[in-house]
């Protein structure tokens, strides 16, 4: 994990306002500037490259507190994607709208990241790529890395 800390600045993408977080969420986090924020908020998690045991207790602690806040989570990366769906609280009321899904190539190994809106994800089955082919070598198939059911195992049911 890297240990850079994390940034909270706000942006506007395609018009509209979003929050993005970038680094790494630990014990030493402070998510005290998006208490004074009103309204619905745009959580970009793009940014994020790493989490600790005492990090996802204080992202799950803040935001039961902020329970009544309309939360909406954009382009989460694998390591948030992997919280959501093993720890059931990571996501609290938030609507996650897309996920990074992490493929790679059975050939040449090149891993890449494909967006993925929530009503593809969303689907039972998700109706995402199975395979696609290699932009890198040409010659081989890029895989989700795990199973879709796995990897989306934080969709609501």
């Amino acid at each position: 994990m890297e240990n850079d800390k994390l940034i909270i600045e706000k942006v506007v993408v395609n018009g509209q306002e979003q929050i993005c977080l970038k680094g790494t969420i630990d014990e030493d986090t402070d998510f005290s500037s998006l208490l004074k924020e009103n309204g619905p908020m745009v959580l970009n998690l793009s940014g994020v490259t790493g989490i600790n045991s005492l990090g996802i207790r204080g992202w799950v602690n803040f935001w039961k507190e902020q329970a009544g806040k309309k939360v909406f989570y954009v382009e989460c990366p694998p390591v948030i994607v992997r919280q959501m769906s093993m720890i059931p609280s990571f996501t609290g009321t938030a609507e996650v709208v897309s996920v990074f899904a992490p493929y790679i190539c059975d050939h040449c190994e090149t891993e890449e990241l494909v967006l993925v809106r929530s009503d593809e994800f969303s689907a039972t089955p998700p109706q995402i790529k199975e395979t696609f082919s290699c932009s890198k070598c040409q010659a081989g198939e890029m895989e989700l890395d795990g199973g879709p059911n796995q990897y989306f195992a934080f969709r609501k049911k």
